[in-house]
């Protein structure tokens, strides 16, 4: 018995690993074509000669500081958002408690939009997202008695919350200055242009934090999949240990919110593609994070070549391709398949 176990353990370990090993080089793959493709083509060689600091000037210009910033954004925002969709898709045990639905990331902006209008440093402006966020959370569990309501109540509140948000935030843009207000509205519609290497450290160090964090709740979380009672007659500590996973969960969420704006369905999808593609009972942690990175990174590059010259923003690709995941969606349920659910 215990043989079979371990050799069952064994093949899950290989099929995960795999997959993040695919995955990984997606990402790699993405990032090579983002950084050589766009109005300006650049051969791979000129590519590796431009990241070492040499090379014709408006090449290194295009590669390292037009290009590279915003892959390196797509990649941190990306991880940090398919994480953040499977610990909260995990912890409500509904394919719909992401955080993009639920409202935490419009909170998060607009902690972070009111800091920017403000003239806060990006630090300021870094701790007013997780801030925003916080309240967010904090207005969801209230209205909606997360402990004794149900996950349907839980996200109907979390849209409603999310639409206060989303209301405010339009109304930031709409009253600030012509300049800040040009800038907010390129955050707003998730816009990778102009992305900094301050807030490219900020998030980076942030996440280099949350992501480690994130996978120690693996275990925790397989627990609570079992419901609350047997999860309490197990040991854990319930409303502490969902109160620890709300909060990394939303802290990964502020993060992505700072890099790249409040950027959708990334959190809905990529848990969802990363457990119909690994397969298991629990939605994998580290897999969910990696696709997040290439759905993301993917949407940047199909938003700067498919209708150039001009460039798509990559909230907008990841809501058309939200749209078409919806229908697949709701086909495959029509059909009793229940592909992506």
């Amino acid at each position: 018995m215990g043989q079979l176990a371990e050799g069952h353990f064994s093949k899950d370990f290989l099929r995960k690993a795999g997959w993040a090993a695919f995955f990984i080089a997606a990402v790699l793959g993405l990032a090579i074509a983002a950084l050589a493709t766009g109005t300006l083509p650049v051969g791979l060689r000129q590519v590796a000669i431009a990241l070492f600091g040499e090379g014709e000037p408006r090449i290194r210009l295009v590669v390292v500081e037009w290009r590279a910033p915003r892959i390196a954004a797509a990649i941190l925002a990306g991880m940090a958002l398919g994480m953040a969709g499977a610990l909260f898709q995990t912890l409500l045990r509904n394919p719909l408690g992401s955080p993009d639905i639920i409202g935490f990331d419009s909170g998060a902006f607009s902690g972070a939009l009111l800091a920017m209008v403000a003239g806060a440093s990006e630090m300021t402006v870094a701790g007013a997202s997780l801030a925003g966020g916080l309240l967010a959370g904090v207005l969801i569990y209230g209205l909606s008695g997360f402990r004794n309501g149900s996950t349907g109540r839980i996200i109907l509140i979390g849209i409603a919350v999310s639409a206060f948000f989303m209301a405010l935030n339009d109304w930031v843009v709409m009253t600030a200055q012509l300049d800040m207000a040009l800038a907010a509205a390129s955050w707003k519609v998730g816009s990778l242009n102009g992305v900094d290497g301050t807030k490219l450290a900020l998030g980076g160090l942030m996440l280099c934090l949350l992501l480690p964090a994130a996978l120690a709740c693996a275990r925790a979380l397989r627990i609570l999949e079992l419901g609350d009672d047997r999860a309490a007659s197990l040991g854990e500590n319930v409303a502490a240990t969902q109160l620890k996973i709300g909060l990394v969960g939303l802290a990964l969420t502020a993060v992505a919110t700072f890099v790249a704006g409040p950027v959708g369905f990334v959190a809905l999808i990529a848990p969802r593609v990363a457990l119909w593609l690994i397969g298991g009972a629990s939605i994998p942690l580290l897999a969910s994070a990696l696709f997040g990175a290439v759905f993301l990174l993917s949407s940047d590059l199909a938003g700067r070549l498919f209708f150039l010259p001009r460039i798509i923003p990559t909230g907008a690709m990841t809501a058309a391709l939200g749209g078409v995941y919806f229908v697949v969606l709701l086909w495959s349920r029509r059909n009793g398949k229940g592909t992506l659910a």
